[in-house]
């Protein structure tokens, strides 16, 4: 584009200083497809390869949610399971007061458990007598302590154990 200037008059006519310069176009013509065009945008190459990257990367983060996902009914079993230990021990406590005291407490390694169980789960529980001194080590003669295990099973979830102490005073 040949480019020339053009002098003109300010306000101040006559005086040097307020004289104006502006570029005027005289006879060019503009060509469009002259100059390259710019890029604007992404090309297919550069689509694609995103997508893949993307779909990599979701391919990992979701495989967290099914593992999550695949198990997400085992909370509602536990939660079963150990309302029945909870059950269980506190029906064997219950006969200390009920019954005939702290000698009314049958001893056993393993014994079936009173409470009924639901569907899907199994009971058993160990109550032995310990010492004050280690609480979990079984011990052979009667002492004012003992200890008691309940544990329940269900084959999904595996077992839910739940420890007590009954005491003789």
């Amino acid at each position: 584009m040949r480019r020339t200037e053009h002098r003109g008059q300010g306000t101040d006519e006559g005086n040097p200083q307020s004289e104006i310069r502006t570029p005027c176009t005289r006879g060019a013509t503009r060509n469009r497809w002259a100059q390259a065009p710019k890029s604007n945008g992404f090309t297919l190459i550069e689509t694609i390869m995103t997508l893949v990257v993307l779909g990599i990367a979701a391919v990992g983060v979701l495989s967290v949610f099914t593992t999550g996902i695949r198990g997400s009914a085992n909370p509602l079993l536990v939660d079963q399971a150990t309302q029945l230990a909870q059950g269980e021990l506190d029906q064997i406590i219950g006969e200390k007061a009920v019954v005939n005291g702290f000698a009314s407490i049958a001893i056993g390694n393993p014994l079936a458990c009173k409470s009924g169980m639901l569907a899907g789960f199994t009971c058993n529980r160990n109550i032995f007598y310990v010492n004050p001194g280690n609480l979990n080590l079984q011990v052979g003669g009667p002492t004012n302590y003992i200890h008691i295990t309940v544990t329940v099973t269900n084959t999904t979830i595996g077992t839910v154990t739940v420890d007590g102490l009954v005491t003789n005073y």
